[in-house]
């Protein structure tokens, strides 16, 4: 049974950001350099923080020292508004090494751009001095929020705390009223104030830490609110900023969100399918298996189905800029149509995972093999509900026949 207890978790310094000067020099392409040269040194420990189930702090704060969480950070507050290409660049390199630190590190670049919905005082607390936030989420199921004097009460048990290992805010969904009005809302909260709960022991994406989180009648002062924005993207980030990335439809950004460190882990497994080909002779065989006309179809295919998903991911996400300009239903079925499209990126990544692993022969199913490891990290992110192909591809069919949404995912 889970308890409610402290788990392994790891918090930098309260002043480990980046100086005034070295944020005034830094650059999308110093940090898409410094993510490629670490690349070695994560998939090095990639078994260390499988086993610790976090990321490996000394690599953590290579990442936090290289300016990447800064790329969605407004530039009013010194950040980079970084774009599409330059976010994948960066996110690539960190999922070839490891896909749980990419997972966590996309997840902790994104949710900084969230933070534009909240009121502009929150933003001043999170962002001021050159700073940037880690945030976890808990968005299932909605919490409960009571308003009182100066802000809310904050009652409920979330799951699936996406960054809690890495945290120093949490972001907590909860339904509240207002003069009778019911709506759901973002409360955020401190990291030391929520209480954990060790339920993530999984067979694949260990080092996420994606673990639960519970709060009892919290107050939740009324500036660390946001009840304003929606799933089409308006809100407050639309009206501080004049970058769409801060107003984009939601789904396919939280789609794009998880489809890199996907696509990631499959040019890892691509990768080291065709190291192992150089070298590897299978029993009863002669010759390395590079030889073999079966293994070159096979390194292809795969190379091939990567290829075409990182160009699916980048071009569904360059195109949900555009959805800013499009209003109700419309937008609904241009929603659900980039979701589809990265739910098939995410499939055709998982397939040449598969393929590799399944020409690798019985060394495969050794936990110390890295296939072994991206394989089962593989399986475990694609069952995000996001990537849940039914309902994707339903709601997608359902929005090219002009019918309306059958899920509140959209």
């Amino acid at each position: 049974m889970s308890e409610a207890k402290s788990v392994p978790c790891y918090a930098p310094a309260p002043d480990d950001f980046l100086s005034p000067a070295e944020l005034e020099a830094l650059t999308a392409q110093s940090i898409i350099e410094r993510m490629r040269a670490l690349k070695p040194e994560l998939r090095a420990a990639a078994k260390q923080a499988e086993e610790q189930r976090r990321p490996v702090d000394a690599l953590w704060d290579r990442i936090r020292a290289s300016g990447y969480f800064y790329m969605l950070v407004p530039k009013a507050y010194g950040g980079l508004e970084a774009s599409i290409d330059e976010i994948v660049d960066a996110t690539l390199p960190i999922a070839e090494g490891c896909a749980s630190t990419a997972w966590v590190a996309m997840f902790g670049l994104v949710h900084n751009r969230h933070m534009a919905a909240f009121p502009k005082a929150f933003q001043d607390e999170l962002f001021g001095g050159g700073r940037y936030g880690i945030i976890a989420t808990g968005t299932v199921p909605m919490g409960k929020a009571t308003k009182t004097d100066g802000g809310f009460l904050l009652s409920g048990t979330w799951k699936w705390s996406t960054c809690l290992t890495q945290a120093d805010w949490v972001m907590l969904i909860a339904e509240t009223e207002i003069d009778g009005v019911k709506s759901g809302g973002s409360f955020m909260v401190p990291v030391g104030e929520v209480r954990t709960i060790d339920t993530w022991h999984t067979d694949g994406m260990r080092a996420t830490g994606t673990h639960d989180v519970a709060v009892t009648d919290l107050f939740v002062p009324e500036h660390r609110v946001n009840l304003v924005q929606g799933r089409d993207g308006s809100g407050r980030g639309a009206e501080l900023y004049d970058n769409p990335i801060y107003r984009v439809p939601l789904s396919p950004l939280l789609a794009f969100t998880t489809a890199v460190p996907v696509v990631g882990a499959a040019k890892a497994a691509v990768d080291l399918y065709r190291e192992r080909l150089a070298f590897h002779v299978k029993r009863g065989t002669d010759g390395a298996q590079s030889d073999k006309q079966a293994s070159q179809i096979r390194l292809a295919r795969a190379d091939t189905m990567v290829s075409v998903a990182e160009a699916t991911v980048r071009q569904a996400m360059k195109d949900n800029l555009k959805g800013i300009d499009l209003d109700g239903d419309e937008q609904v079925a241009f929603r659900s149509r980039l979701r589809a499209q990265m739910t098939f990126a995410a499939q055709l990544s998982r397939q040449a995972v598969q393929i590799v692993c399944e020409s690798t022969g019985t060394s495969i199913h050794y936990l110390d093999n890295p296939l072994q490891r991206i394989l089962r990290d593989m399986m475990v992110m694609t069952s995000h509900i996001i990537f849940d192909d039914d309902v994707t591809m339903e709601q997608h069919g359902r929005g090219m026949l002009g019918l309306p949404p059958t899920t509140a995912i959209n």
